[in-house]
């Protein structure tokens, strides 16, 4: 399928922008706009009715295709199965826009979903307090957070996607980042 060359690149720092028009990823590094790519393919085969669809879109190389979602608000504050629908659209939309010779499961091999969220950005803290964040983040490790699958998201991993990874933005800056782009 071909695309308005013009809309569908931005950057992963746009990608990250709120409805309010903050962003909270400052990265320059070139994505496809995924929301971008769903809504030209609903304009053109779906009647213009929506999609649900992540923000970004990155082929690393052949191996490797990154599904990315931001979302601005602590997990504490998403539900359950907000992303349900989101992993879903976007996963079926990849194979249809990009990947129309390959099955779903050899997709799957390459293809990995990160949702990155910002526990960051609700203004009154749970605890302000440094030593606590710490602490918080200590237990976080040792219990397994970083590999955790947040949002029911896990029914997607070995199904539609070879991992899934739910993470905080600073995770996502410190670790994960690098090892992608």
């Amino acid at each position: 399928m071909r695309f308005d060359e013009d809309k569908i690149y931005s950057t992963l720092g746009e990608r990250s922008q709120d409805d309010t028009g903050y962003r909270f990823i400052e990265s320059a590094q070139k994505v496809i706009d995924f929301d971008e790519i769903t809504k030209e393919i609903a304009d053109k085969y779906r009647n213009k009715r929506p999609m649900a669809s992540c923000d970004a879109l990155y082929f690393k190389d052949k191996n490797h295709i990154y599904l990315i979602e931001f979302k601005n608000a602590r997990r504490s504050y998403i539900g359950k199965n907000f992303f349900l629908q989101k992993a879903y659209d976007s996963a079926l939309t990849v194979n249809y826009a990009f990947l129309q010779s390959l099955s779903l499961e050899q997709i799957r091999e390459r293809l990995y979903l990160i949702i990155v969220f910002n526990d960051d950005s609700v203004k009154e803290k749970e605890q302000n307090s440094e030593n606590f964040r710490k602490i918080k983040k200590t237990f976080e490790s040792l219990a397994g957070y970083k590999n955790r699958v947040l949002f029911g998201l896990d029914i997607y991993k070995g199904i539609l996607y070879k991992d899934v990874l739910t993470i905080d933005k600073d995770f996502f800056m410190e670790q994960v980042y690098k090892e992608i782009f």
